[in-house]
């Protein structure tokens, strides 16, 4: 199994970060060889991953995939950025970039931190699956409801945060195809990436993993985060407890929750494992970026609303009052007195600068 990281130079520090938690903590880890896909990562920052990997007898292999999301954007526009940029837009395609000597491959996004061994991912039998990943709470109520419906037909969404690929199958069941399938459709593609693996992929070819490899209810307090984990029953009262307790992969998800430990005044109770990481990091002096709410002040009462809201979430409160708090907030966003708010985006593509970090 090897494992891959697809960034531009804009999250090239906090893949490096993850990367140097992944072979701090999986010293089994077998190929002598890393995948990232690079979307312009800075030659200082290539030298500081190489750094990284030859600190624990690995390399660095560099891989292309603009060429690749470059030709599906110009023949599906419909198919556009994530955060002003495509790097992540390649995971549907992986098959056409990464080596055909790889058979499995374990993609993680770069906001993440890798805290314990994925070993069991190794041997983990797929049987006919296709990709493997942990499945969205929220959206996989959404299906079960009927809220919506994917063209796949699936009764689950998966996140694609952390994905495990069995390449094999993937070429031999043609999901390339099927990808092309739904962008011709010409529909606006929501979360690209998540939103066109889901879409395409039919359940029986998807695989489900502990929630454990895709761990993201950190930005709940304590109090109340076993309770949103399990509110939905989507996974086991066990599996909850495990990936509370011993977390695998560590995903700080973007917005004004503030759970994002390289932005001042994170409010994830797992901020420390990052800080750890980058104090063992070529980036270990780099400052940390100002806190969103310097980057983005709340501007209007309904985003000033919405803040105030998510931050009773990190607040110790019991957790049924946390749920009635949130059932106020759906009520008000569905009679339009709150509206989500729509992060800028982070990182655009071409990079015309050297980032101020390096």
């Amino acid at each position: 199994m090897y494992i891959c990281y697809s960034v531009n130079d804009f999250y090239a520090r906090e893949a490096g970060i993850s990367l140097l938690g992944f072979l701090d903590n999986n010293p089994e880890y077998k190929p002598d060889e890393v995948f990232f896909i690079d979307y312009g990562i800075h030659p200082s920052n290539r030298e500081r991953l190489d750094g990284i990997a030859a600190r624990y007898g690995k390399r660095i292999t560099y891989l292309n995939g603009k060429p690749v999301t470059d030709r599906v954007k110009r023949e599906f526009p419909n198919y556009t950025p994530w955060k002003g940029s495509m790097a992540a837009c390649i995971k549907p395609f992986m098959d056409e970039v990464v080596p055909e000597y790889v058979h499995r491959l374990l993609y993680i996004d770069a906001d993440t931190v890798v805290v314990g061994s994925v070993s069991e991912l190794e041997t983990m039998d797929m049987g006919d699956a296709v990709v493997a990943g942990t499945i969205s709470n929220t959206e996989g109520y959404r299906l079960q409801k009927k809220m919506y419906e994917l063209y796949s037909g699936n009764t689950i969404y998966m996140g694609t945060g952390v994905l495990l690929y069995d390449l094999d199958n993937w070429r031999r069941e043609n999901c390339r195809q099927m990808m092309y399938g739904v962008l011709r459709r010409k529909k606006r593609i929501r979360l690209p990436d998540q939103t066109l693996i889901n879409n395409a992929i039919p359940q029986r070819l998807m695989k489900v993993l502990p929630t454990k490899y895709n761990y993201v209810t950190h930005n709940y307090h304590p109090w109340q985060e076993y309770h949103w984990l399990r509110q939905y029953r989507i996974y086991s009262r066990q599996e909850c407890i495990e990936a509370i307790r011993h977390p695998v992969i560590i995903h700080y998800l973007t917005g004004l929750g503030m759970c994002r430990p390289w932005h001042e005044g994170c409010l994830s109770h797992r901020k420390d494992e990052y800080y750890r990481y980058k104090a063992m990091s070529p980036w270990k002096d780099s400052p940390l970026f100002p806190s969103y709410l310097e980057l983005y002040p709340l501007t209007t009462p309904k985003e000033r609303f919405e803040f105030s809201f998510i931050m009773m979430l990190t607040k110790p409160i019991p957790f049924f009052l946390a749920w009635l708090l949130y059932k106020a907030y759906c009520a008000c966003y569905s009679l339009g007195i709150v509206k989500a708010t729509d992060m800028p985006s982070e990182g655009k593509e071409p990079i015309d600068e050297i980032d101020s970090r390096q």
